[in-house]
């Protein structure tokens, strides 16, 4: 599909998603409103509803990637799904939990609120899905009995030059660094003794170098395990948020990043011994 005609398609694909989302959410009476949030909140909702719908369109239209587009419909009728089946989402006021008097004003909602979380965390799930996406462009470029992407990207022809592999995964890298950040800013997570900029330091950096690699073992070496991996701690990562809990797995994520890194560097090293020995080339013919 040609490019503008890709780009409107999907952008109008993106705007019935979220509006189809909105519609169900505002019949379960949640307060998702333009008024209830700044001008800026309503662009970030509203607009990142859009944008998780579009990217994984465009990349379908565009270059006939099928995973993301698979991706966002199994995650947007898992939320639907667990918004329509009972039990349904009930609003309790603080007082009937802790048993006071009188109202507090104070709503907690019990069995919903999906999305609206996916909404808030939008940008997060986009991500995860643009990474979903690069790893199959790589891997039908790759692998020989899989149909070839129609239209390649120029700038993204595999093996990459050591030049072109940095520049991709350093990008790739700020860009899950940024939202990942955000994300942990989002959640709240903090670290006690007022050391949150270094946590935060710590955090930013760590980001960056565990997309980083993987990225550039993808584009450079095609080695695939380490970003797909990567894809999945993404995915499952923002995945934990649809349900509320004490323990927080995104600061593990944020503040254990290195424990991440450990794993995708062993199946990184798994995966490179296969190919020396000739086991993965053999498995990826076959295929």
């Amino acid at each position: 599909m040609p490019s503008r005609r890709a780009a409107g398609f999907s952008l109008a694909i993106g705007i019935v998603h979220a509006a189809g989302l909105l519609l169900v959410a505002d019949s379960l009476e949640y307060s998702i409103g333009p008024s209830q949030y700044s001008f800026a909140g309503f662009l970030w909702r509203y607009g990142g509803l859009v944008v998780v719908a579009t990217v994984p369109v465009w990349l379908a239209a565009r270059f006939r990637l099928v995973t993301p587009v698979v991706a966002l419909t199994l995650t947007t009728a898992y939320v639907l799904g667990m918004e329509l089946t009972p039990p349904g989402p009930t609003f309790h006021d603080v007082a009937e939990l802790e048993r006071l008097a009188e109202p507090t004003g104070i709503t907690v909602v019990e069995n919903g609120l999906y999305i609206i979380r996916y909404m808030v965390n939008a940008s997060v799930w986009t991500v995860g899905f643009l990474f979903v996406g690069l790893v199959e462009y790589v891997v039908r470029h790759a692998w020989t009995r899989l149909p070839s992407v129609p239209e390649s990207i120029p700038w993204l022809s595999t093996p990459a030059s050591r030049r072109r592999a940095i520049a991709i995964a350093s990008s790739g890298g700020l860009l899950h660094a940024a939202v990942m950040v955000w994300y942990a800013a989002r959640l709240g997570v903090t670290m006690s003794g007022g050391l949150e900029w270094l946590l935060y330091l710590f955090g930013a950096v760590g980001m960056w170098v565990l997309a980083a690699i993987p990225l550039y073992l993808l584009v450079r070496n095609r080695l695939v395990t380490p970003a797909t991996l990567l894809t999945l701690f993404v995915l499952i990562d923002v995945h934990a948020a649809f349900t509320a809990s004490v323990e927080d797995p995104h600061a593990l994520y944020f503040g254990g990043w290195f424990l991440y890194l450990g794993v995708i560097l062993v199946v990184a090293g798994i995966e490179y011994g296969l190919r020396r020995l000739d086991v993965y080339r053999r498995f990826a013919s076959d295929v």
